[in-house]
């Protein structure tokens, strides 16, 4: 982030025209803060759409920021958009988690109740979709690649273009992220 930025000036900014403070902020900080966002969610949209919460805060509480003088808004930034970034991140996973627990506390025997074993698979299916979609985009590819393509990890790694050993690590990783979903899901 720029260092320019006049603290004590920005602060009168907001309190005063928060549309020019709000702008101001977009325009120097914008690509910054979404490289922090990426950290945490993993998920370009993701860190975009929780960028755009930060900055609603912002409008929403310029008054008090603007009166505020304890912190620099850089600092406010970051921390804003790392809590906005992990509380998305466990929402998103609280509602896997919800979803695993509707799907497998049905326990339906599918030999018992055949005409609805094809719904089952279906809803399974979803369920797993809705899991990896909560998986860092590196460790999805390539388990989808080796379960859905049956591919090596060696073609895995030849098609991406990284090494085997990064493949082994993001399929190990992801399946001991299924692991923590559910034994059904290995």
């Amino acid at each position: 982030m720029s260092a320019s930025i006049d603290n004590e000036q920005f602060r009168n900014l907001l309190f005063s025209w928060p549309e020019k403070a709000i702008l101001f902020l977009y325009d120097h900080y914008y690509d910054h803060l979404i490289r922090i966002a990426d950290m945490h969610t993993h998920d370009r949209q993701t860190s975009e759409d929780v960028l755009q919460e930060v900055f609603a805060d912002v409008w929403k509480k310029h008054r008090v920021l603007g009166q505020q003088r304890d912190q620099s808004i850089q600092s406010y930034l970051i921390k804003a958009v790392a809590y906005h970034s992990i509380s998305l991140y466990k929402k998103k996973t609280r509602s896997a988690e919800r979803e695993k627990e509707y799907f497998f506390g049905a326990n339906i025997d599918p030999v018992d109740h055949p005409a609805e074993a094809d719904m089952i698979v279906e809803e399974n299916r979803t369920l797993i979709r809705l899991i990896l979609g909560t998986f860092p985009p590196r460790e999805r590819q390539c388990l989808l690649m080796q379960t859905e393509d049956e591919l090596s990890v060696k073609e895995i790694a030849k098609r991406l273009g990284i090494s085997k050993k990064a493949v082994e690590r993001s399929l190990t990783s992801a399946r001991k992220r299924l692991k923590r979903f559910g034994p059904g899901l290995r």
